[in-house]
């Protein structure tokens, strides 16, 4: 079976009236499916002639959505503890994800979050039941949606591969699963030279200037793995760069993508639009080299 492969865009720095442009330049490329990321869902919510628009450069254009980057940040996050807030984060995801699945979404991808845990130090057993509450919620009405929640790891202390295995293991349940990243995973896998004070300011914040480095995260996911955000860096901070720029070892991670048996997609999650170095051509060259069947 072909796994789709979407492609991330910058779309909230781009005016509306140009989303078609940037939609033919991928389709003329080769790419069939699109990302719908976290700016793109807040205007869908707040913004019903911004849905309809989607929908007819769809429809015109014949290109599709196939995944989506759930609401994230502070105010959206599960383990958010700002407790006012919180009942209109799950009326947000489970709204969100209802058109999610009305543009043909099939997996949304969240953050467990990290603001407490690097603002404030929140220990990661204090934030899991507030998290917790929020996927209790938003598991059934994925259910019911025929999504798949992609709980993603990152590079900070509540969310590394181990709290998202928490998760996935205390519902056991199978709308609830894996995005996993592997930008965040490199940055994170110990190597030669990787010393604390090379890290990025922003990794170095995350963990109190006391980076603590995992190996085997893909391995560790792998069994729950349904989508993934592919990009390189430097191994040091989250550049979201072109695969074969960076560090990252394509060769060995492909080889890995083909054993994983509940994969539904794929997903570049390079940073492409007005702060890339990267046109939509060279992008999507690139990945038709990665990963060739999934293209025309």
């Amino acid at each position: 079976m072909t796994i789709p492969l979407t492609f991330f865009y910058e779309w909230e720095n781009l005016d509306v009236k140009l989303y078609g442009n940037i939609m033919r330049e991928f389709k003329d490329n080769g790419a069939e499916y699109l990302v719908i990321n976290d700016s793109m869902l807040k205007k869908i919510i707040s913004d019903p002639m911004y849905l309809l628009n989607l929908r007819k450069l769809q429809y015109d254009i014949g290109i599709k959505f196939f995944e989506v980057h759930g609401l994230w940040s502070r105010g959206w996050d599960p383990c958010c503890t700002d407790f006012p807030r919180r009942p209109g984060i799950i009326a947000d995801h489970k709204l969100a994800m209802n058109y999610a699945a009305e543009l043909g979404c099939k997996t949304y991808a969240m953050h467990i979050g990290a603001f407490e845990s690097v603002f404030f130090r929140t220990p990661n057993e204090e934030l899991r039941a507030n998290a917790v509450q929020v996927f209790e919620q938003l598991i059934p009405e994925a259910e019911k949606l025929g999504l798949v929640i992609a709980v993603e790891n990152s590079y900070e202390i509540s969310n590394t591969p181990d709290e998202v295995l928490y998760y996935i293991n205390y519902f056991n349940h199978p709308n609830l699963a894996c995005c996993f990243d592997a930008g965040h995973a490199n940055i994170m896998t110990p190597g030669p030279g990787k010393t604390n004070d090379r890290y990025s300011f922003e990794v170095k914040e995350a963990w109190a200037d006391n980076v603590v480095q995992y190996e085997n995260a893909i391995e560790k996911l792998a069994p729950h793995i349904v989508t993934m955000h592919l990009h390189d860096n430097s191994g040091f901070g989250d550049e979201h760069s072109l695969p074969f720029t960076g560090t990252l070892d394509w060769q060995a991670l492909t080889e890995k993508i083909a054993k994983l048996p509940r994969l539904m997609s794929l997903q570049s999650e390079v940073k492409t639009g007005a702060t890339s170095s990267w046109s939509i051509r060279k992008l999507c060259e690139t990945f038709r080299k990665l990963f060739p069947e999934s293209f025309r």
